[in-house]
Parts: structure tokens; sequence; C-alpha cells
């Protein structure tokens, strides 16, 4: 089983979840992180979440009542305003097809990485103007 990211966001107490598995952008995040930096906008790595891995490397468990790591992330996980998430994956998206940046070594996975950044924008346009909050969680 790989570890990839779930991009969510939350409102009014409830998380929903693209579902959809985000292999590349785990696999980069720090050069991701770079190049955030480069852009000085939200390090990527800022609003990764992960509630989720650690209740499956039984390193947290869920609180009395809760059924779903949803509602602790929801509670305790990290979060930012959706409006910042989406300016900064729009500056990630926009750096990274301007300046046609590599990721692998052997094989290049900027497809994979633009492809999961639209995907990510798309979502995260779902929660701006509603007062919500957006993360990636980390999911294994």
């Amino acid at each position: 089983m790989s570890t990839v990211l779930w991009a969510n966001y939350l409102v009014d107490g409830s998380v929903t979840s693209d579902e959809a598995d985000k292999h590349a952008l785990f696999e980069f995040t720090d050069k991701l992180d770079s190049i955030c930096d480069r852009a000085a906008v939200t390090e990527f790595s800022t609003i990764l979440d992960s509630t989720d891995m650690r209740i499956n490397l039984d390193q947290l468990e869920l609180a009395e009542g809760m059924e779903s790591t949803d509602e602790l992330m929801a509670r305790d996980g990290t979060w930012v305003d959706a409006e910042i998430a989406l300016r900064m994956l729009e500056t990630l998206l926009s750096t990274i097809r301007s300046e046609k940046i590599r990721f692998g070594r052997l094989k290049n996975a900027h497809d994979d990485v633009v492809a999961e950044l639209e995907e990510s924008i798309d979502f995260v346009n779902r929660a701006v103007g509603r007062s919500a909050k957006f993360n990636f969680s980390i999911v294994m």
C-alpha cells in the first residue's frame, strides 16, 4: 500500500474529501516546498495533515464517540483557509508550467504533478467563498 494525499475541505465542522489518490504530490512534497519558498507563498507541507496516517500507525486513537478519522481531523487537524490554499496551489501550478520543472531523476513526473494540482485546484474552488478550511490528508 502506498502513501498518498487526499484533498479535503472543512465547512461547519464537516469534512468533504475528494478521495482521489495524489501520489506525485506526496512524493515531491520537499520539491514543492522549495518552489513555494522561491515563489514567496505558503509552503506546501504546511497544509498536510497527518491524522489518518497516525491513526493507521497506531500513534493516535480516535476520541471516545468518534467513528472516523475525519471527525478527529475536523476537530484537531491541520487546516488553512481555502483562499490561501487556492493561491498557493495556483502559484505552484503556474511556476511549474512556466519553468517546465522536472520531477524525478529517471522518469519525469511533471505531467502527474500538474494533473494532481489541477484536480486539487478544481476541488478547493468548490470550498472558496464558504468560509471553508482546506488540507491534504496523508493517507496510508
